[in-house]
């Protein structure tokens, strides 16, 4: 009986990355219509975030913070970014160095354990 064990397993990875493809399209979908980036909606108060942030070029924090404050207008509005401005935007455009953060607060970590 291990083949229709193994039968089954792929069928649920199959089921599994389909569901991510869905969440995944539907959560673009969302994002472009208040023309928001993935990165926009992540959870401030992390601090791999707020490290990433405090070292946003002033620029690129602009961008950002016009994208919030569009995205809240549009919400208050009921409204959505019109079809055209919606197809220019890439919501997985990564912007946020959070890997970096993320290697230096493990790197913190491990010293930590250091006698």
């Amino acid at each position: 009986g291990g083949h229709a064990k193994r039968h089954s397993h792929s069928t649920m990875s199959a089921l599994l990355r389909m569901a991510a493809r869905w969440y995944q399209e539907g959560t673009a979908k969302e994002l472009r219509k208040y023309g928001l980036l993935y990165q926009d909606i992540l959870n401030e108060f992390h601090p791999d975030v707020q490290v990433a942030l405090s070292r946003l070029s002033p620029e690129e924090l602009s961008n950002r913070n016009k994208r919030l404050k569009r995205a809240a207008d549009l919400s208050v509005k009921h409204s959505e970014l019109s079809p055209e401005a919606q197809a220019k935007i890439d919501v997985w455009r990564k912007y946020l160095p959070l890997e970096r953060a993320q290697e230096e607060r493990l790197e913190r970590a491990s010293y930590k354990h250091i006698p």
